[in-house]
C-alpha cells in the first residue's frame, strides 16, 4: 500500500508569528490557532513526504530519535486532518 504524503489545503491563510501559526479557514470561518511544534509538522505537509519522513527530518533537526517523535508527527497529522486543514484528495493512497 502506497505511504500517504499530507498536503496543507491551499486555500487557508496561514500566518506565522514568533513559531506559530494560526490559520484561517475562510470555507467554514473557523480560526485555528497551532503552536511552535505543529506549526513546524503543518510546515512539512507540503505533499511530498511521508509522516515516517516528516518524523526524520525533525528528529534530525533536534538531535533526537526519529522513533521518538512519529508518535507525536502521528497525533498532529490527525488532529490536522480532523481539523479539515489538509487536502483530503492527498490523504487517499493510490
Amino acid at each position: 500500500m502506497p505511504r500517504m504524503k499530507p498536503k496543507a489545503r491551499e486555500d487557508l491563510t496561514v500566518v506565522e508569528l514568533d513559531g506559530e501559526a494560526v490559520i484561517y479557514d475562510e470555507v467554514d470561518g473557523d480560526l485555528h490557532h497551532l503552536n511552535s511544534s505543529a506549526t513546524i509538522i503543518f510546515a512539512l505537509c507540503d505533499g511530498t513526504q511521508t509522516v515516517k519522513q516528516m518524523s526524520a527530518e525533525i528528529a534530525d533537526l533536534f538531535s533526537i530519535a526519529p522513533q521518538a517523535v512519529e508518535p507525536q508527527v502521528r497525533t498532529v497529522v490527525r488532529d490536522l486532518r480532523s481539523a479539515g486543514l489538509l487536502d483530503e484528495e492527498r490523504l487517499v493512497p493510490r
